[in-house]
C-alpha cells in the first residue's frame, strides 16, 4: 500500500466531487473506461473520490454524458509541487536519494514473525531457518518458500505443520504442534496385558490373547491378566500381540507434602530499563552495561521501525526488569491445607484423570515444618498396561 501510495503522490492525483440525479450512471461510465478511483465517499448529496491528474480531463465528458456536475476539489502529488521543489533541489535530490533507498530496501527481508502456540520457543525455530539461510538481511526472491518448510519440518519434529507467508520485508512464520503421542508397544511384537494396579477384576474384555484371570478375581500390580502366548492343538506355543481392557476397582493412596516455611516475591517498585539499536541483525546497547540486581521480572519485547506500512531494517528491543525482594512466609496449618488440596488435585489429574472415583478419605497432620496430606481412594479405573514379551524370557 506503501508503494502505491507513493506512485500516485509522484503521478500526482486530484480529488473530486460528483453531484446530480444520475451519479451511479456516472460510476458505470468510468467502469467502462476502466477510468480507477479511489477514497469515494458517500456525503449527503454527492460523492467525493480521487482519480490521477492525467486522467482527469476524461472525466469531465463522461460527467456532461451522464448528466452529473464535477467538481475540482483538491490537487496533489509531485507535479502540483515542481515550482515549489524547482527552489529547493537539494530537498528533491534527498527525497529521490531516499525513495531508492526505500525501494532497494524493500526488496529485502527485515523481521521474521513466529506464530507460536505453547511448546517450541520461537528462539528454536528461529534458529533453525537461520540455518537454513532464513534470516533478516536476505534477498526476498532467494527464498524457495516450499524447499524452506520442508526442510524445517525434517529439523523441528515437535512440528505437524509450518508456513512461511512473506508480506513486504517480513516474515509471518505459522506453526502447528504435533500431539503428545502415548508410548505403545510395537503392534508387530508379541506383548502381555499385565496390571498396572492392584485391585479386583469387575469387568474383562479381551481383543486378542489367552486370558489367564478371569472376573471378579483379585490381581497384583504387574500381574500378567492376559497372555500373549498362547498353544495350538499340538502343544505348540505361539506368541501373539495381546490386546485387552479391564475394569477393576483399586484401591490407591496418593500424598502431598507443603512447607509451612516458605518465601515469596514482592515487587519492590524499582523498574530499570535496557534499550537495544537492532541494525541489519546486529544489536547495539545504548546502556552502560552494569548488572541487574537479582531477584527480578524481566520482560523483553521487539519493536520495529516503520515509515508507514513499511517495516525498515532497523529496530529496538527494550527489557524491562521489575526489581523484586524476598518476602519469608510462615503458613499456618489451614493455609498449608488449602496449598496441599490444591496440589493433590492436580496429582489427581495426572494418576487418576478419567478414572471413576468411589470414595476419597483424607488424612491431614504436621510433621515437624511439613505439612503432609494422604488421599486413600477407591476407584474404578482400566488397569490393562501391554509389556512386552522379550525373547530372554
Amino acid at each position: 500500500m506503501f508503494l502505491i501510495a507513493l506512485i500516485r503522490y509522484i503521478r500526482g492525483y486530484v480529488r473530486f466531487s460528483i453531484r446530480g440525479m444520475y451519479v451511479e450512471r456516472f460510476l458505470n461510465l468510468l467502469a467502462r473506461e476502466r477510468i480507477v478511483i479511489w477514497d469515494a465517499k458517500r456525503r449527503e448529496d454527492s460523492l467525493c473520490a480521487c482519480v490521477a491528474a492525467a486522467r482527469y480531463p476524461q472525466l469531465r465528458a463522461l460527467a456532461r454524458k451522464a448528466g452529473v456536475r464535477l467538481r475540482l476539489l483538491e490537487k496533489h502529488g509531485l507535479p502540483f509541487q515542481r515550482k515549489k521543489l524547482s527552489r529547493r533541489r537539494g530537498l528533491v535530490v534527498g527525497l529521490s536519494i531516499f525513495i531508492l533507498f526505500l525501494f532497494v530496501m524493500s526488496r529485502f527481508i527485515w523481521s521474521i514473525q513466529v506464530n507460536v502456540q505453547e511448546k517450541v520457543p520461537p528462539e528454536r525455530i528461529l534458529s533453525v531457518l537461520e540455518e537454513l539461510g532464513v534470516k533478516p538481511g536476505i534477498l526476498r526472491s532467494s527464498i524457495n518458500v516450499r524447499e524452506t518448510e520442508s526442510k524445517a519440518l525434517l529439523q523441528l519434529p515437535e512440528l505437524s505443520w509450518i508456513a512461511l507467508n512473506i508480506d513486504g520485508s517480513t516474515i509471518y512464520v505459522e506453526v502447528n504442534e504435533t500431539m503428545p503421542v502415548p508410548p505403545m508397544v510395537d503392534p508387530g511384537s508379541p506383548c502381555n496385558v499385565v496390571a498396572s494396579h492392584a485391585g479386583q477384576i469387575l469387568e474383562l474384555q479381551i481383543y486378542s490373547g489367552q486370558p489367564v484371570l478371569e472376573k471378579g478375581e483379585a490381581v497384583l500390580e504387574g500381574q500378567i491378566i492376559v497372555s500373549g502366548i498362547t498353544q495350538d492343538k499340538r502343544g505348540q506355543n505361539t506368541f501373539r500381540h495381546a490386546r485387552a481392557d479391564v475394569l477393576a476397582q483399586v484401591s490407591l493412596s496418593l500424598e502431598v507434602a507443603v512447607p509451612l516455611d516458605q518465601v515469596t516475591y514482592e515487587e519492590t517498585g524499582k523498574t530499570l530499563r535496557r534499550h537495544y539499536l537492532r541494525v541489519l541483525g546486529v544489536e547495539f546497547p545504548l546502556f552502560l552495561p552494569l548488572p541487574v540486581p537479582r531477584p527480578y521480572l524481566a520482560q523483553r519485547n521487539q519493536y520495529p521501525l516503520m515509515v508507514g506500512p513499511l517495516e525498515l531494517p532497523l529496530s529496538r528491543r527494550l527489557e524491562e526488569y521489575t526489581l523484586m525482594r524476598e518476602v519469608p512466609v510462615v503458613y499456618t496449618e489451614m493455609q498449608a491445607k488449602d496449598l496441599a488440596l490444591r496440589e493433590l488435585a492436580a496429582l489427581e489429574q495426572v494418576k487418576i484423570g478419567g478414572s471413576k472415583i468411589l470414595d476419597r478419605t483424607l488424612t491431614g497432620r504436621l510433621e515437624g515444618r511439613y505439612y503432609r496430606l494422604q488421599a486413600d481412594y477407591i476407584c474404578h479405573m482400566n488397569i490393562a498396561m501391554q509389556k512386552e514379551i522379550l525373547q530372554s524370557e
